[in-house]
């Protein structure tokens, strides 16, 4: 039994025969709409129907409906099946409002060149085979070029999010932050600001914005701590590619087709500010490992229990041992058994351990060494964080 079909079975409970078949043919064609609008927000097949499920709410409550609606006169079995029909078809679909997002001019440049033959030469002949396969299907180098700073590709990385956009979701879906035209009238780079006091019109804590093409922008981290302070709903996050983020009514679609934004990355986020209310500790340092959708071929990657689609924080030490002060991040989600881990890592192959105080021991003796956390982050107000035993872990060079 699928949980539409739990669903169904108790959202119809105290029907019987014919009318308990129909209604319930009635809400299966809604959940599967539901389901079809959520896929194409970037939902798995799973997370959609859970979506879906959690659009409609309690199933108990629809059953108190259903059965006023069929044993009441029928003037009143009309407008309640209207209701419950409405609710089926606009619920919350309406409320997913997309977020225009764009890139800093300077991370366009960033990510928009050419690697020169001696940094090239640096990588292993798998990746370098692979880069020029990649530059040829662009038509070369300079085609590829033009292309990327036109924004005609897709670019992988940590885009910002349109603060206009942001501020019309919230107020859709009712949710309430305070006059954000900051100090009188809003400029391109006005702040977004926590009101706190009594009557919440104390200025709080400030989270900055960009300017690009004069609109003000805000980094995916920065609003989560913003909502954080905020509000005090939980900040569920659903789908891989282009996350649906929902506070309360509002539901805020991250990232577009050509500026796509991975949830691995906005978790990292998370972990990266200590945000979330971490249940177990994070180094003191940490430098972030960016998500880009597609390991590198020859990436080694670890074999890591449980299901393909959970998330994972990875932690390694090889930047302290080249004298820095942080450890590396990466959130990333398990495909194939596995999760993948930094190239620095290879050589030699890292010692796997278990725990912040082994990785620092590691460090000491200047061995590489790695160590996973198993993530849950459903609300990303509270983020748990399960320790992986070494012994769980496996290394698989790809």
């Amino acid at each position: 039994m699928t949980e539409t079909d739990r669903f169904l079975k108790r959202a119809t409970r105290g029907l019987w025969g014919q009318k308990k078949r129909d209604v319930q043919t009635e809400l299966r064609a809604g959940v599967e709409d539901k389901i079809y609008r959520h896929r194409l927000n970037g939902l798995s097949e799973p997370e959609a129907e859970r979506a879906a499920l959690r659009d409609l709410g309690s199933p108990a409550a629809i059953a108190r409906s259903l059965n006023h609606v069929h044993t009441g006169p029928q003037l009143a079995r009309m407008t309640l099946l209207l209701g419950l029909t409405g609710l089926l078809g606009l619920q919350a679909v309406a409320q997913v409002q997309p977020i225009q997002t764009a890139y800093k001019p300077s991370d366009i440049e960033s990510v928009c060149r050419v690697a020169p033959p001696a940094e090239l030469r640096t990588a292993p002949p798998a990746v370098q085979k692979q880069y020029r396969q990649q530059l040829d299907s662009y038509g070369g180098a300079q085609a590829f070029l033009q292309k990327c700073r036109n924004g005609e590709l897709p670019i992988a990385g940590n885009p910002l999010l349109k603060v206009a956009d942001v501020l019309a979701a919230l107020q859709a879906g009712g949710v309430q932050v305070g006059d954000q035209t900051g100090f009188m009238s809003a400029t391109s780079t006005t702040p977004l600001i926590v009101y706190t006091g009594t009557n919440h019109d104390t200025p709080g804590p400030l989270y900055e914005t960009t300017d690009i093409h004069g609109e003000r922008y805000i980094g995916t981290g920065d609003l989560i701590a913003f909502l954080t302070f905020a509000t005090t709903q939980p900040l569920r996050l659903s789908g891989v590619r282009n996350p649906v983020l929902q506070i309360g009514q509002a539901q805020l679609q991250l990232g577009t087709a050509r500026t796509p934004l991975l949830r691995t990355n906005a978790v990292a986020q998370v972990i990266l500010r200590g945000l979330g209310g971490l249940n177990l500790p994070r180094p003191a340092e940490l430098v972030f490992g960016m998500d880009n959708g597609s390991p590198p071929p020859a990436a080694p990657h670890l074999a890591v229990p449980g299901q393909d689609g959970e998330l994972f924080a990875v932690i390694q030490n090889f930047e302290r041992l080249k004298g820095n002060s942080s450890e590396w991040l990466m959130v990333r989600e398990r495909t194939g058994g596995t999760v993948p881990i930094a190239f620095q890592a290879v050589t030699p192959a890292p010692r796997l351990v278990t725990t912040l105080k082994e990785l620092d021991a590691a460090t000491a003796r200047k061995e590489n060494a790695v160590m996973v956390y198993r993530l849950d982050a459903a609300d990303l107000r509270h983020v748990t964080l399960a320790q992986i035993p070494a012994s769980q872990l496996r290394l698989t060079p790809r």
